[in-house]
């Protein structure tokens, strides 16, 4: 049940107008001036308030500027009456913000017409704050959750990292002590480079994906199938896989590093997981009445299916890898910045196809405006 505040000094007019909206189903107050309906819209938070002008102690302006100031009653809409249509009566109303202006002496339909329309307008405008609200607390939520695997990530590898190389140089200067035998302590001063390769490999990585922000991505046209063979000159460099391009790849509107980094990072993956002498990466793209659905497909080893949601996510391991997720998780930003979806499919041991789908409506260069 909605509710209205009726604020009229003149009785029969506050009493004629409860009356009615009553009989239509609002929950309805009354206040005989503006000092006592700041008070009562105030404490019933009203969803709609139905104010006479000239009353004495506080006019309907002044209780209007008075609601407007406080953050409990700024968003109560609110309808003017008037025994005169003045329009300087209307445009101070205006100007305050009222939502309509009605004229004594009313008319019924005008007025159920003006009270349903406002109350309706209030609901779409309270219902889109809810929903604002809403996907922001859900991209808070989303920002903590990654800056709580971040702290863990840190915690744990860059830690592991640190202790054992602490454990390394202790063990190197007791056998430099013990046996002054200095081809041991050569090895533990290589795994100790080899952690330190790690750590500064991890930082960078981590930095990488703190910088893909909205204000990193400068869109302009691009042709994915260039970028994808400059990918190939850049980091394919086993003679026993073959990285082939299906079909011809389209002409984007979109940043072109930032593709490229997708196609870099996917790529480079496929090659780390195959063992096999004829290795095989495709790459293709498959375009809908909504999408541009690319795929990179490869005859690796495999990833297990219970993996498949897991491998995106920021920081988070998995068997048979040899880093960490990081990677795949700037994929997936990257790709949810254009309102797209990243996912894969697997057989184990037999081939391994990451898809990525990019909305026309988001992407295609015929639908941009120069």
């Amino acid at each position: 049940m909605y509710k209205v505040l009726i604020v009229e000094d003149t009785l029969a007019i506050r009493e004629e107008i409860y009356d009615i909206l009553l009989m239509e189903g609002y929950e309805v107050f009354q206040a005989e001036n503006g000092l006592i309906g700041f008070d009562v819209a105030l404490k019933e938070q009203p969803d709609l308030i139905i104010s006479d002008i000239l009353m004495p102690g506080l006019s309907g302006f002044e209780m209007f500027e008075k609601l407007q100031t406080n953050k409990k009653t700024a968003s109560i809409p609110l309808i003017f009456l008037s025994a005169k249509a003045e329009r300087e009566d209307i445009r101070t109303g205006m100007n305050l913000g009222a939502e309509d202006y009605l004229t004594k002496p009313l008319n019924i339909n005008d007025l159920l017409i003006a009270v349903a329309n406002k109350i309706n307008k209030k609901l779409i405008i309270d219902q889109n704050i809810i929903d604002k609200t809403a996907a922001l607390s859900k991209i808070l939520q989303n920002q903590k959750n990654e800056l709580d695997n971040y702290s863990h990530l840190i915690s744990h590898e860059l830690k592991s990292s640190l202790r054992n190389i602490s454990d390394l140089l202790t063990w190197s200067q007791e056998d430099r002590d013990e046996t002054n035998n200095f081809q041991d302590a050569t090895i533990n001063f290589q795994l100790m480079e080899d952690k330190i390769e790690k750590m500064d490999l991890l930082l960078a990585k981590l930095e990488q994906y703190n910088n893909i922000t909205s204000a990193t991505f400068k869109n302009k046209l691009v042709n994915s199938n260039t970028i994808v063979k400059q990918i190939i000159n850049e980091t394919h460099n086993s003679p026993a896989v073959t990285i082939k391009i299906k079909n011809e790849l389209p002409t984007l509107f979109i940043d072109g590093n930032m593709l490229g980094k997708v196609f870099e990072i996917l790529i480079e993956n496929a090659l780390d997981y195959i063992n096999k002498k004829n290795g095989l990466i495709e790459i293709a793209c498959e375009i809908t009445d909504k999408d541009y659905i690319f795929s990179i497909i490869d005859n690796g080893i495999g990833i297990h299916p219970k993996y498949h949601e897991k491998i995106f996510e920021m920081f988070q391991p998995f068997e048979s890898t040899k880093s960490q997720t990081i990677g795949l998780s700037m994929v997936k930003k990257i790709i949810s910045h254009y309102n797209g979806q990243v996912y894969l499919k697997s057989t184990p041991n037999v081939e391994t196809i990451f898809y990525f789908n990019l909305p026309i409506s988001e992407v295609s260069p015929a639908n941009q405006i120069n």
